[in-house]
């Protein structure tokens, strides 16, 4: 079957970074935010698809990725430059309020961006966010993260999320890294489409972020997410999937207690199921986005 949703492709500039958005369907606005530049706004695809029959669905590329544009400088981004340029999409697009989702990163971002301008977002739906208010254990990304500059001998899992293992073999670690995040219910065309946006991206951008996150220590970040849980105002649905090797599922249960939110976990989904399972996470957003409306 054709798709036949009508959407209007467009780009605005922020800090002479050009980021490429898309607008599709009409009525209160849902903003589908990025996640790590490992992908694109491809990755939402099923959810544009289902919710532009009742919802005006604004999706963009993150900078580094897509057809947004790509800087090398780790300083471009900083997670405040990305929480800017999600308000540079809102305010480009004529939106002042929105129903915000974000998977991963864009779960943070989502997060954030409630908290620093909650009077622009109407409701949050986050999806196994990179949102830690345990500052527990680290998860197995974060302690890869911190020795990702070290020369360590060559080896497979999270060995391959390293500057060095990046040099000798990128399109190896897109492949690893797309699987893990996917899991093992996706089909072999959601793993080609995830291969696909992976290698799209480029080793330079991807170390790029890893540098701009620093070494913060992860009890320290914990409590300066902790501290702006009372800013967020707004209704939230938190969604995570049991099987979640990136991200862990824990991170959800604690943040749905602080925000006093529905937590929704999906038995047996990886950490991307809005890719894996589309329909499900689609009609999970228009439920929500439903009940906001009355």
């Amino acid at each position: 079957m054709f798709d036949t949703t009508e959407r209007h492709v467009a780009a605005v500039r922020r800090g002479g970074v050009r980021i490429a958005y898309e607008v599709a369907g009409s009525g209160p606005t849902v903003l589908l935010l990025p996640a790590w530049m490992i992908s694109n706004r491809r990755m939402w695809s099923a959810q544009v698809a289902g919710l532009c029959g009742g919802a005006r669905v604004v999706t963009y590329d993150a900078r580094g990725s897509g057809e947004s544009d790509r800087p090398a400088d780790p300083a471009a981004y900083d997670v405040a430059e990305l929480v800017a340029d999600t308000f540079a999409v809102l305010d480009a697009t004529g939106t002042d309020r929105a129903v915000l989702v974000g998977n991963s990163l864009g779960g943070l971002l989502a997060f954030l961006a409630a908290a620093q301008q909650p009077e622009r977002v109407a409701g949050l739906v986050l999806i196994a966010p990179s949102v830690d208010l345990t500052g527990g254990p680290e998860s197995p990304m974060q302690r890869a993260a911190a020795r990702f500059d070290e020369q360590l001998p060559e080896g497979d899992g999270w060995a391959r999320y390293n500057r060095h293992a990046w040099q000798r073999d990128f399109p190896g670690f897109v492949r690893w890294f797309v699987e893990t995040a996917l899991g093992a219910e996706a089909s072999a065309e959601v793993r080609a489409e995830g291969l696909a946006q992976g290698l799209d991206a480029t080793a330079e951008v991807l170390a790029a972020t890893v540098a701009a996150r620093g070494q913060q220590r992860a009890s320290d970040r914990a409590a300066m997410l902790r501290g702006l849980v009372d800013r967020i105002t707004c209704p939230v649905l938190v969604v995570h999937g049991t099987d979640d090797a990136v991200n862990p599922p824990a991170w959800s249960e604690v943040l749905a207690v602080a925000l006093r939110a529905e937590h929704v976990p999906l038995v047996g989904a990886g950490h991307c199921p809005q890719v894996t399972r589309g329909a499900e996470v689609t009609d999970l957003i228009a439920g929500f986005v439903q009940g906001l409306r009355r």
